[in-house]
């Protein structure tokens, strides 16, 4: 994971590839979620940014996820300046982008349709993502960028449930450059138990997604010094 971290100010000081979490610390006082209705939460009391908060206690979350946007809906809300001011603040953005550019092309044309259409829709996502991870950088040059990768929450006995398995798998391959983490939520998939519905998690779904979350965080070899509600660091 160390190659996919970009070195910027947070880390100044210390070589990325001999970095030491015992000798620097990061704190975390403001985080932005950008996306769609998993990045926001739907049907949940608050989604992955309610465990954001009790883990980075004393922080500021500011949750712009949206139901229903695709990468493009993305970048034009970036465009229109109107987050710029979250972004360029930020110290970590969470991104959770990319299920619905599958689902409308799925919804147009169908599965045929869609496997069709499949390789230009990934050419273009990849390319919305390189202008989505630019336009926050050029806000915010030392901002963390984590990106969730693409789940598949159908289940095993749903009829194109190994056909959508490769694709999500490939799907993903677009995700990430140099200084993007990658948060691999894929293996949520292999959980009956976490979903609300055939898209979205539940409460224990948004749970094990911040428990992923961290752990990825964690073998980055980034040490994130945590407050409590007093306001004193404390070390996670």
């Amino acid at each position: 994971m160390k190659k996919n971290i970009r070195p910027g100010a947070l880390f100044r000081g210390a070589p990325l590839a001999s970095f030491d979490h015992r000798q620097k610390q990061f704190h975390i006082k403001n985080i932005v979620i950008l996306g769609d209705s998993v990045a926001y939460g739907y049907g949940t009391k608050g989604g992955i940014a309610k465990h954001l908060k009790e883990t980075f206690a004393g922080c500021t979350v500011t949750n712009l996820g949206i139901n229903g946007l695709t990468s493009k809906g993305l970048i034009d809300r970036l465009r229109s300046g109107s987050w710029d001011r979250y972004l360029s603040s930020a110290d970590m953005v969470l991104l959770n982008i990319g299920g619905n550019d599958l689902l409308r092309g799925f919804r147009n044309s169908g599965a045929k349709g869609l496997v069709r259409q499949f390789s230009q829709l990934k050419r273009t996502y990849r390319k919305n993502l390189l202008d989505i991870y630019q336009h926050i950088r050029s806000l915010n040059e030392d901002v963390l960028i984590v990106q969730n990768n693409l789940y598949n929450s159908m289940k095993k006995e749903f009829q194109y449930f190994g056909f959508t398995n490769l694709l999500f798998r490939i799907w993903n391959t677009a995700i990430g450059e140099d200084g993007v983490i990658i948060s691999r939520t894929d293996i949520m998939g292999k959980n009956p138990s976490i979903w609300l519905d055939a898209i979205h998690p539940n409460e224990d779904g948004y749970k094990l997604m911040h428990e992923l979350l961290m752990k990825t965080l964690k073998t980055t070899g980034i040490d994130f010094s945590l407050q409590d509600q007093a306001g004193k660091p404390s070390q996670n």
